[in-house]
């Protein structure tokens, strides 16, 4: 069987013209280059009767191209009338269940449907990425607020970072549905099942992620499993074919099993929510579902490429949007590769094996430009850990969606049932943390265009071979594309696994200050010591704390200083106790919960502390401010100061203090000059700049994790830093960073590339 590929040569045209909107000349131009090849189509055929012309394929991705320009001719775009940052009341709601932020607040992407301007409301609908301060009223729907709007670049799915400066307003409420209800019976029946199962049982089922925490969050993208809780096309595409299956076993006919099973999937979906990307990943995983089962994987390809392109059609915005890519590419790939993957891996696994992990590297290899494109870097262990998870699925999927039927009938066994499938989502998260764990997890990979366009070669090259190699009749032919395949396959590791993989060389150089490279949070080692030190902050869960500790040769941390007891500082804590290093003083901010983390210290302003030629200054928190204020507020603000020959070099830290509580610290207790200042807040914007002007660093260190969504840092405070002069040092940009003070001023150099 020889694959049709017209169908992507449509899809090709709808989404390069949705993507690149190109204007009107180039619109004219593209008709005029369809008139042309239409009107060869129509001239006296000297070929086959049956055979396409040559041209066929441009033809019909002009098609596709024309059909979405003429669309959407006309249509003006909706946006925000100023085109920089701004601060605006706005109208919007939540299109999926958001997810616990830093202190105690939600954060998610959301739907910004008006705004107020000069006194007036406009409705305009316009996806952004809404961060609120505390968790919405149960069943609130859409709300009012305060909102500071940041442009997004590149971000592919909204188009502003936003963030609430006031309390929301609910103005309409989600009225409670059966599907609701029957969400709401399910958690009650995950009540005593280990943390990772509650968090991850209604996402694996029904794609709700608000019960994830960050660590356990990136965690699961860091290990390449993250899809598994979320409404994808192969998580429709599982609940399809068990439904067929299940009707085959009953001997029911195919056709009528067809529809049965089409039935059921549009139920599964209204459960789900008719969101638009439960829609799409519910047709695309249908159409993954029929190419496997029926066999008809040259029809599939034909209606995956119309399907995709009538989306587009629809809507033009899905061209950019990641999860479109994502959904359409893992489909494509099911479609096209795992069959022939299938034999091959059939070749050297077993046949319970071959199967998933033809299914894996398909998806994983026609996905790999997009991935790249999120994120620069690649999960060294995420086709092993797909492999250990995908047995576990079925069952989940399986007993799930009897517990979920069974919640109101029989809850004694929907408790049951949740209770047995609990430990295998367990089994997950637990997989999931030591992935990231593993010694280098995530590799790194060219940045920008450069990276894009590798990994798009290496796609391209691997489908081509692939798809050459099963359908040839040659035997020569197909003997030339395995071993081109056993080469891309080399070059392929040669790429990801540097020689230095499992090792990582000893540490000569005599670094003084080290901020550890643990993701989306703090963690900055000073050294006290050959193989002492002390550490700020601990970073977020799974950030890897321990394993810088030891690259840097640390055994002994003498002080360790807690700024405040957010996750991302401080919940990497329970790593750092067991990691057998020997912990000294434990200093916290005033405000820090008194039973957290025993036992502590409270340091005030004024405190003092020595060691190897470095001391400490406390400058806030102000104890009577620190009732009613919020964690990031209460952040313990440090001045380090070394001395090196004749001169002192000051560090000033200040953890996450926002702008006000700053203003407030600054106007009681004034700063001056500081060499070297750590961003507050990760460089978000309510940082503010008021720090960065007081001590006008010659360094400016940015703790971050790469492809966060946050939006931080925020590029007005890299802005000022950098007017100022400051050299700025980003973890998500160079990894694990170092900086040596001497006599001669600030050295700074990195551990290598980013891996979280």
């Amino acid at each position: 069987m020889r694959t049709d590929f017209r169908g992507l040569w449509l899809l090709a045209g709808a989404w390069l013209a949705a993507l690149l909107q190109p204007p009107g000349w180039a619109v004219l131009a593209l008709l005029g280059a369809f008139a042309g090849l239409f009107a060869l189509l129509l001239r006296a055929r000297h070929d086959a009767p049956h055979a396409a012309p040559w041209f066929t394929g441009p033809l019909v991705l002009l098609l596709g191209a024309l059909a979405v320009l003429c669309t959407n001719l006309g249509a003006a775009e909706c946006t925000l009338p100023e085109p920089g940052d701004q601060q605006r009341r706005i109208t919007a709601h939540f299109e999926d269940p958001p997810r616990p932020a830093d202190g105690g607040g939600v954060a998610g992407a959301a739907l910004l449907t008006g705004y107020q301007h000069r006194g007036h409301w406009q409705r305009c609908p316009i996806p952004i990425h809404l961060a609120l301060a505390a968790p919405l009223p149960g069943h609130a729907r859409e709300f009012t607020v305060i909102a500071s709007l940041q442009p997004a670049q590149d971000s592919g799915s909204f188009t502003w970072w936003a963030r609430a400066d006031s309390e929301p307003k609910v103005t309409s409420w989600q009225l409670p549905t059966p599907a609701s209800n029957l969400k709401e019976r399910f958690a009650a029946q995950l009540v005593g099942l280990p943390p990772n199962a509650r968090a991850l049982l209604p996402g694996m089922l029904y794609g709700d992620r608000s019960g994830q925490d960050q660590a356990l969050g990136e965690a699961m993208k860091g290990s390449g499993l993250s899809h598994l809780t979320a409404v994808s096309g192969s998580n429709i595409a599982l609940v399809g074919s068990m439904l067929m299956v299940l009707l085959r076993l009953f001997a029911v006919p195919r056709v009528l099993a067809g529809v049965l099973m089409a039935a059921g999937l549009g139920l599964f979906v209204a459960f789900v929510g008719p969101d638009p990307s439960v829609l799409r990943a519910g047709l695309m995983g249908a159409i993954a579902v029929f190419s496997l089962l029926s066999g008809r994987g040259q029809g599939s390809l034909g209606i995956l490429g119309l399907s995709a392109a009538v989306l587009l059609l629809v809507d033009r915005s899905l061209a950019a949007e990641p999860a479109f890519a994502l959904s359409v590419l893992a489909t494509a790939g099911i479609i096209m590769l795992a069959p022939p993957l299938a034999e091959l891996a059939a070749r050297i696994l077993p046949a319970l094996l071959a199967e998933p992990t033809a299914i894996c590297v398909a998806a994983q290899f026609t996905c790999l430009p997009v991935v790249i494109a999120l994120n620069a870097d690649f999960s060294l262990y995420s086709l092993p850990a797909n492999l250990l998870a995908a047995p576990l699925l079925p069952v989940i999927t399986a007993l799930g969606v009897a517990a979920l039927l069974l919640c109101t009938v029989i809850p004694g066994a929907a408790h049951v049932l949740a209770w047995l499938i609990g430990w295998p989502a367990e089994a997950i998260g637990q997989l999931a943390h030591l992935a990231v764990r593993l010694p280098g997890a995530s590799r790194p990979w060219p940045e920008g265009l450069p990276g894009i366009v590798i990994a798009a070669g290496i796609a391209v090259v691997f489908c081509v071979l692939l798809i050459a190699g099963s359908q040839t009749e040659r035997l020569r032919v197909r003997r030339t594309c395995l071993t081109l395949l056993g080469v891309l396959a080399v070059f392929l590791a040669a790429l990801v696994l540097p020689a230095t993989l499992f090792w990582k060389p000893p540490l000569h150089d005599p670094w003084t200050i080290a901020m550890c490279d643990v993701g989306q949070g703090d963690a900055l080692v000073v050294r006290d010591g050959e193989s002492s030190g002390w550490l700020i902050d601990a970073g977020p869960p799974g950030g890897g704390l321990s394993g810088c500790l030891r690259q840097l040769g640390i055994t002994t941390l003498s002080k360790v200083f807690m700024t405040h007891q957010d996750a991302d500082h401080f919940g990497g804590v329970p790593e750092l106790e067991s990691s057998g290093i020997t912990l000294g003083e434990r200093l916290v901010s005033a405000g820090f919960p008194e039973a957290l983390w025993q036992p502590h210290r409270v340091l005030v302003p004024g405190d003092t502390g020595q060691g190897h030629g470095v001391s400490y200054r406390v400058i806030g928190p102000d104890p009577a401010l620190v009732p009613g204020a919020e964690p990031n507020d209460i952040s313990l603000v440090l001045r380090l100061s070394f001395t090196r020959g004749d001169r002192q070099i000051d560090f000033l830290t200040a953890g996450d203090m926002e702008e006000q509580a700053m203003h407030r610290l600054l106007a009681a207790s004034p700063q001056g000059n500081a060499t070297i200042l750590k961003a507050s807040h990760h460089g978000a914007r309510n940082g503010g700049q008021e720090l960065i002007e007081a001590a006008r660093p010659r360094v400016f260190l940015v703790s971050v994790g790469a492809e966060n969504t946050y939006g931080h840092p925020n590029q007005g405070i890299i802005d000022t830093a950098q007017r100022l002069g400051a050299q700025v040092l980003r973890t998500d940009q160079l990894g694990t960073v170092l900086l040596t003070l001497d006599a001669d001023g600030v050295h700074a150099a990195s551990l290598g590339a980013p891996v979280r």
